[in-house]
C-alpha cells in the first residue's frame, strides 16, 4: 500500500456525482467497493473519468434514487497494481448483466438475451483509487433525485458510476435546498495540515442515517429542502418533521401538515411555546421574554414559498389553541 497522497488541485475545480453501489446497482460484472459514504469513494482505473477526479473538487453522492450528501475532495489515496475480480456473461462476455433473487439461473444478460449461473471470472491488474471527503460532507437526505441530478449532468448514462456535473449549476441548487458548503479554498489551504493517515474504516453514525428511513421526514425534505421554515438553512442532524397535529390524534403523515424545524424550536412548537398563524407569521409565548434568540423569532414569516401545500386551516386551529393557554 502506497502512502495517502493528494493530487494537484486545479484552478477552478471540478465537479462529480458518484454512484454508491449497493442493492439497486445494476451491474453486477465488478465487485463491489466497500463505500463508507459519508467519509470516501472508492474506485479503479477501469473507471470512467477516474483520471479526472482531484482534490477540490466537488463530488456529490447517490444512489438509484436521490442524492445522499456532498463534499469536496480532501485527499486522493492511490494504490497501484491491485487485483480487481470482474465477471463477464458467457455468452457475449458483457459485464453489464443483473442477479436475480427468485429466479433460475440466477443471473439475466439483457444484452444478448441469456440466462446462467457461473459468469466467466477474470483478474485484472488495476490502479485503485479512494476519494476522501469526510471532513466537508453535508447530508442531502434526498433533497436532490435522481431527476433533479440528471438537469445537472451532461451525461445521459444512469449507471456512470462517476459523472461530470456543471459546477456552478449545482452548487446553485445545492444552495437553494439548504446546504451550506465549507469554501473550496478552506479545503485546499487546509490540505497541507492534514494527517498523512487517512481516516479508516468506521461508518460515522448521524442521527440523519436513521431519520432518512422516515418517509415523512423524507417528504418534508424533497418539498423544503434542508432549511427550518422559521429560522433557515440548518445542517441535517437538526432538522425534524413537525407534525401540525399530533400524530396520536391523527394517525398518518401528510406533508400538508408538517414543517421541516430545527430540533429545538420544534420543541418549542410541540411544547405550545411558538405558534404560527394562518398569515404564516411565528408567535411566540410571553414567557420566553427572557430569552433573546428565542423572543426574536416573534413576527417573523415562515420560510417557505407562497405555493408550499401547508394547510393553513390546520396551522391556523394549532395557533388559536395554542395562544390561548399564554
Amino acid at each position: 500500500m502506497t502512502e495517502a497522497e493528494s493530487a494537484a488541485p486545479r484552478a477552478q475545480g471540478g465537479a462529480w456525482s458518484f454512484l454508491v453501489t449497493g442493492d439497486d446497482r445494476q451491474f453486477q460484472g465488478n465487485d463491489g467497493y466497500e463505500d463508507i459514504v459519508e467519509e470516501s469513494y472508492s474506485y479503479d482505473s477501469t473507471v470512467s473519468n477516474h483520471q479526472h477526479v482531484a482534490v477540490g473538487d466537488l463530488v456529490v453522492v447517490r444512489n438509484g434514487k436521490e442524492a445522499l450528501g456532498a463534499g469536496y475532495v480532501e485527499a486522493l489515496q492511490v494504490l497501484p497494481d491491485q487485483r480487481k475480480v470482474r465477471s463477464r456473461c458467457r455468452s457475449c462476455g458483457s459485464t453489464g448483466f443483473k442477479g436475480r433473487l427468485t429466479m433460475v439461473p440466477r443471473f439475466w444478460c439483457s444484452n444478448c438475451k441469456s440466462a446462467f449461473d457461473d459468469p466467466l471470472v477474470e483478474t485484472l491488474s488495476v490502479t485503485a483509487f479512494t476519494a476522501h471527503y469526510g471532513g466537508t460532507w453535508q447530508p442531502l437526505d434526498g433533497c436532490l433525485d435522481k431527476e433533479q441530478l440528471k438537469e445537472l449532468s451532461p451525461s445521459r448514462s444512469d449507471q456512470q458510476s462517476i459523472k461530470k456535473l456543471d459546477r456552478h449549476r449545482t452548487l446553485e441548487v445545492v444552495e437553494t435546498r439548504g446546504v451550506r458548503l465549507p469554501r473550496r479554498r478552506d479545503v485546499i489551504d487546509g490540505g497541507e495540515q492534514r494527517p498523512q493517515e487517512l481516516p479508516g474504516g468506521t461508518r460515522r453514525s448521524t442521527a440523519s442515517v436513521r431519520r432518512g428511513q422516515d418517509a415523512f421526514r423524507r417528504a418534508l425534505v424533497r418539498q423544503y429542502g434542508l432549511i427550518c421554515a422559521v429560522t433557515g438553512a440548518a445542517p441535517a442532524e437538526v432538522l425534524e418533521a413537525a407534525h401540525l397535529r399530533p400524530f396520536s390524534d391523527t394517525q398518518h403523515h401528510r406533508v400538508e401538515e408538517g414543517l421541516m424545524l430545527r430540533s429545538d424550536v420544534h420543541r418549542l412548537f410541540d411544547s405550545g411555546l411558538l405558534a404560527i398563524d394562518s398569515n404564516l407569521v411565528v408567535h411566540v409565548a410571553p414567557s420566553l421574554a427572557g430569552h433573546r434568540q428565542y423572543s426574536a423569532l416573534a413576527g417573523v414569516s415562515l420560510q417557505i414559498g407562497h405555493e408550499a401545500p401547508i394547510d393553513r386551516a390546520v396551522i391556523a386551529d394549532h395557533h388559536a389553541a395554542t395562544v390561548a393557554t399564554w
